[in-house]
C-alpha cells in the first residue's frame, strides 16, 4: 500500500491552537532557561502577546531559532555528554513542529521501537528482550553507536523525512533548529551535522532516521529491540550473530554514515555472560538492576542525606529525598530486587538517622523522644551525636524506629516494588 505524501502541513504548525497546546506541554515538561535567559513562569506572564508575536514570525517566516545553550552531564562511565538546551520559545515551536509530524510517522514505525513513543515505554522493551531470551536467543548483540545524535547526516535525514513530508517551509523549520549552533558560555559553535540532544524535536529525528535499521532487520527475521540509539539484536547462535554485528556495522556506516563503537559493540552468550540494557542487567532470563545503576543511585542518596547538614529531617524527605526515591524505584522495580530494595530501605533509614542526630547536635533531644516512648531515666546513655556508628545505636534505633519514618512519610522501596502487583 502506497503511503501518502504531505505537501502542506506548515499552516498546521503555527496555528494558534496548536501552539497554545505546545507551551503547555513545554510548561509541564519544565525545564531551564535557553541562552536569552527567558524562563517559563517568565514567558507565560504575556503568554497571549508572546504567542501572537510567534505565530506571525512563523506565518512570515521572520522566526529565527536561537543557538542551544551547552551543558554536559556525566555518564555511569565517568565520561560527559553534551547536551543543548533551546530556549523556551524554541522548544515551543519543536513542540508545535513535533505534534504536527508525529502523527504521520508514528503510522511508519515498527513495533521494535520503544524510545520516546506515546503510549510506549522502556519497560515494554525490557520486557520483550526477556520474552526473547526465554524463547532462547541467548546470543546478543550489544551495539554502540558513537555520538550519534551529533552525527547524523543532514542530507541523509532530510532524504527520510521527505519519504512522507514535503512542505519545504516544514522542513526548513527542521534544518532551523538542525543547525541552530551551541552556545557554550561566550563561545558560538556551528552544527553542521547532528541533532542537540536536549531538543524536544530530536528524539523524533533519532527514530526516523534509524526506522531505516528496524525495517532492514524486520526484513531479515532478525529479534532487535531499540530504544533510541541504544539497541540490541539477539540471535540462536554464535555464528549468526557474528554475521549480523558484520552486517549491521556495515549498513550503519556505509548506507547511515553513523559511526559504531568497535570497542562497546560485541556478541554477548547471555547464559554464561551478562550485557545491559536500558539501567538493567540481564544474565540468562534473570534481570537485574545494572551495577552503575545501583552505584549512581547511592551516591545521589548519599548527596541529598549528606552528614554535615542541619535540616528539618521531615522537609528534607518531602521536597529532595521522596520524589527521588519513588522515581527511582518506579523504574527499577521490573526485575528480582526486592531483597535489594529491603537492603536499601534499612540503608536509606541509617543515613537518615544520622542526618537527625546532626541536627539535633545534643543528646538531650535524643533523650526526650525516648522518654516520651517509655525509657525510664537510668537506661539512657550518651552518644556521639555526630558519629557515623552512633546511627546503629540501639537507642537511636528505638527513638528512630521504622514507624517513625513510615508517619514522615518516607518513601519505602519494598513497598513501591509491591505495587508493581496491584
Amino acid at each position: 500500500m502506497k503511503k501518502r505524501i504531505w505537501y502542506s502541513l506548515y499552516d498546521k504548525v503555527y496555528k494558534r491552537s496548536n501552539l497554545k497546546q505546545a507551551f503547555d506541554q513545554v510548561k509541564y515538561n519544565q525545564g531551564a532557561p535557553g541562552v536569552d535567559k527567558v524562563t517559563i513562569d517568565v514567558y507565560e506572564q504575556d503568554l497571549e502577546h508572546h504567542l501572537e508575536v510567534l505565530q506571525q514570525q512563523l506565518k512570515d517566516k521572520t522566526y529565527r531559532a536561537k543557538p542551544v545553550r551547552r551543558e554536559w552531564i556525566e555518564k555511569d562511565n565517568g565520561k560527559w555528554r553534551p547536551l543543548g538546551i533551546p530556549t523556551v520559545e524554541d522548544r515551543v515551536v519543536q513542540t508545535a513542529l513535533c505534534q504536527v509530524l508525529e502523527p504521520i510517522f508514528e503510522g511508519d514505525f515498527l513495533s521494535v521501537s520503544y524510545g520516546f513513543r506515546p503510549g510506549i515505554s522502556a519497560h515494554m522493551a525490557l520486557d520483550k528482550v526477556t520474552e526473547h531470551l526465554q524463547a532462547g536467543y541467548y546470543y546478543v548483540m550489544d551495539a554502540d553507536l558513537q555520538s550519534y545524535f551529533d552525527t547524523i547526516p543532514h542530507d541523509k535525514l532530510e532524504q527520510q523525512i521527505r519519504k512522507r513530508v514535503t512542505d519545504g517551509s516544514v522542513i526548513q523549520l527542521i534544518y532551523q533548529f538542525l543547525c541552530a549552533g551551541v552556545m557554550e558560555g561566550d563561545h558560538y559553535q556551528e552544527t553542521r551535522q547532528g541533532a542537540p540532544q536536549g531538543g524536544v524535536i530530536s528524539p523524533l529525528i533519532a527514530n526516523i532516521y534509524l526506522h531505516q535499521l528496524d525495517e532492514l532487520m524486520v526484513a531479515r527475521g532478525h529479534r532487535i529491540v531499540r530504544f533510541a540509539d541504544d539497541f540490541i539484536i539477539l540471535c540462536k547462535s554464535q555464528k549468526g550473530a557474528e554475521r549480523v554485528r558484520r552486517n549491521v556495522t556495515r549498513f550503519l556506516e556505509e548506507d547511515l554514515g553513523l559511526t559504531v563503537n568497535q570497542e562497546k559493540t560485541k556478541v554477548v552468550y547471555a547464559w554464561e555472560e551478562p550485557f545491559t540494557f536500558l539501567g538493567y542487567e540481564f544474565i540468562r532470563t534473570i534481570r537485574r538492576i545494572d551495577p552503575k545503576k545501583v552505584k549512581k543511585f547511592k551516591e545521589r542518596v548519599k548527596a541529598i542525606t549528606r552528614k554535615n547538614q542541619t535540616v528539618d529531617i521531615q522537609t528534607l524527605i518531602q521536597e529532595q529525598l521522596n520524589p527521588y526515591l519513588r522515581g527511582w524505584a518506579n523504574y527499577f522495580r521490573y526485575g528480582s530486587v526486592k531483597s535489594s530494595f529491603r537492603e536499601w530501605d534499612s540503608w536509606v533509614r541509617r543515613r537518615l538517622r544520622m542526618v537527625q542526630l546532626r541536627s539535633w547536635r545534643h543528646v538531650k533531644s535524643l533523650h526526650r523522644l525516648l522518654r516520651k516512648k517509655g525509657w525510664r531515666e537510668e537506661n539512657l546513655r550518651g552518644i556521639r551525636m555526630f558519629a557515623w556508628r552512633s546511627s546503629k545505636s540501639p537507642m537511636v534505633h528505638a527513638a528512630l524506629d521504622n514507624e517513625f519514618f513510615h508517619k514522615l512519610g518516607l518513601v519505602n522501596l519494598v513497598t513501591v516494588y509491591d505495587e508493581r502487583y496491584l
